[in-house]
């Protein structure tokens, strides 16, 4: 009788070559103690906009960008070993599915992941999938709603001080609530 399990692996070829410019930022993020930003990177409009948030986040103190590539096939990279090794990990997941979010808990830890749920915030595209059937100024607006309610979040959990940067917290002060289902 087979046996139930809701976890799954995935085989992975191993590689002995590494990124040079993730090893060098890698390597600066782990001495500047920088938070990684991850995002849903699927093909339709929800990934695009979790993309474009999580560009939006990492560009505020004191995160940057992870990869999820290295973190997840490269594992002894300067990349991976920053995020694996750093005190919170941001991501940002496109839409219920929460794909990332699955791997992650699982890989880094619930304590450890800092999980933003970005779909409330464009329901509305739902029924698309391309991402060029929603305008770039629609995705773009979309993607700093998230991000602003993300920074928010943030601020009120993180242990550091996470400055307030330009335009962040509008979708609070705009009565839209961060919806962003941090955990």
């Amino acid at each position: 009788m087979n046996s139930v399990t809701n976890c799954f692996s995935v085989q992975i070829t191993k590689t002995d070559k590494h990124c040079p410019a993730g090893e060098k930022a890698g390597s600066k993020y782990i001495q500047e103690g920088r938070i990684p930003v991850l995002s849903c990177e699927g093909a339709c409009i929800r990934g695009e906009i979790a993309r474009l948030a999580a560009h939006l986040v990492a560009k505020e103190e004191p995160f940057r960008r992870g990869c999820h590539g290295e973190l997840l096939t490269v594992p002894g990279s300067a990349l991976a070993q920053w995020m694996k090794s750093a005190e919170k990990v941001v991501l940002i997941d496109g839409c219920f599915l929460h794909c990332h979010g699955r791997v992650l808990e699982n890989m880094l830890g619930e304590a450890q992941l800092a999980q933003f749920d970005a779909h409330s915030y464009y329901r509305k595209y739902n029924e698309n999938f391309d991402i060029d059937e929603v305008p770039e100024a629609e995705r773009r607006a979309a993607a700093r709603l998230v991000a602003d309610a993300v920074l928010t979040e943030l601020r009120k959990t993180t242990s550091r001080p996470v400055p307030a940067g330009t335009g962040c917290g509008a979708a609070a002060a705009k009565g839209k609530g961060t919806g962003c289902g941090c955990s």
